[in-house]
């Protein structure tokens, strides 16, 4: 026999004996333990699906993004129409009708 041989054999026997020698603990986890666990458990889980999630949304809210700035005027400028509604709008056109003389 080889020395690699011997040695996987004694291995394999060493490691079967030592688990048919293990005995019964005999403790009690009570609930506590269990809910913490199961807490600790679907937290990871979601940390974990948030961020795939994340990462896999990315590249689509970029592309939205960018179509929502293709379609806005350049510079930040404003349409007409939004123009026409400030100006109705504006603090300064309209006079106060607040009668704050005391």
């Amino acid at each position: 026999m080889t020395s690699k041989f011997r040695h996987r054999v004694l291995l394999t026997m060493a490691t079967t004996a030592m688990a048919f020698a293990v005995s019964p603990a005999f403790a009690y986890v009570g609930p506590g333990a269990g809910l913490t666990l199961l807490g600790a458990l679907w937290g990871l889980i979601l940390a974990i699906v948030m961020s795939v999630g994340f990462v896999i949304m990315w590249p689509f809210r970029r592309l939205i993004r960018r179509r929502k700035r293709a379609g806005a005027p350049p510079d930040g400028a404003q349409s007409a129409d939004e123009l026409a509604v400030n100006d109705d709008h504006s603090m300064l056109t309209h006079e106060s009708n607040d009668d704050d003389r005391r």
